[in-house]
């Protein structure tokens, strides 16, 4: 009987050491000391709804440190992270405030380079920063005109540069 107790503490020992040392790599790869909570597993993954704000996202993974939070936002591009990027990762960090995550940080990771920010500790701050961009999506969705702002860099990997009028490509 105490040997075989023995022989389960024993893989269990094993597992959790291998479980550590796959999750240290991980982690390490983006510099993240923590532990995923949660991940975007795509189309059927249900985006986070901020009622305060009326604003949705789902941030790529989430991410629980000793200073909050960490929402992980990756683009495959192989260039800079745009202003744009940084909206979009703003408002799925405060869509997930709104659903009791303490965002406290977003990182945006392309393949060319990894930038951080931290966030403001008050949602009304946070969206204090991103309300112009909500106001404009707003508009669109509702068949409003709004200012675009083309760039040569953007335009050639945009998917509706063939049928925009603004195309700067």
């Amino acid at each position: 009987m105490i040997h075989e107790l023995l022989i389960v503490v024993a893989v269990a020992a094993v597992l959790v050491i291998l479980w550590r040392q796959h999750r240290v790599s991980f982690v390490d790869e983006l510099g993240i000391e923590g532990d995923l909570i949660w991940i975007d597993e795509g189309r059927h993954t249900k985006p986070f709804f901020n009622g305060a704000f009326k604003v949705f996202g789902k941030p790529d993974a989430l991410y629980r440190t000793r200073a909050g939070v960490v929402a992980v936002e990756y683009k495959s591009r192989n260039g800079p992270v745009f202003d744009s990027d940084v909206t979009q990762a703003f408002c799925a960090a405060l869509a997930a405030r709104g659903e009791g995550y303490r965002v406290t940080q977003v990182l945006i990771k392309t393949s060319a380079v990894q930038k951080s920010f931290k966030l403001p500790t008050s949602d009304k701050a946070l969206f204090d920063r991103i309300q112009p961009a909500v106001f404009n999506a707003r508009q669109a969705k509702f068949g409003y005109a709004v200012p675009s702002r083309p760039e040569i860099k953007k335009c050639r990997s945009c998917g509706f540069r063939g049928n925009c009028d603004h195309s700067a490509a």
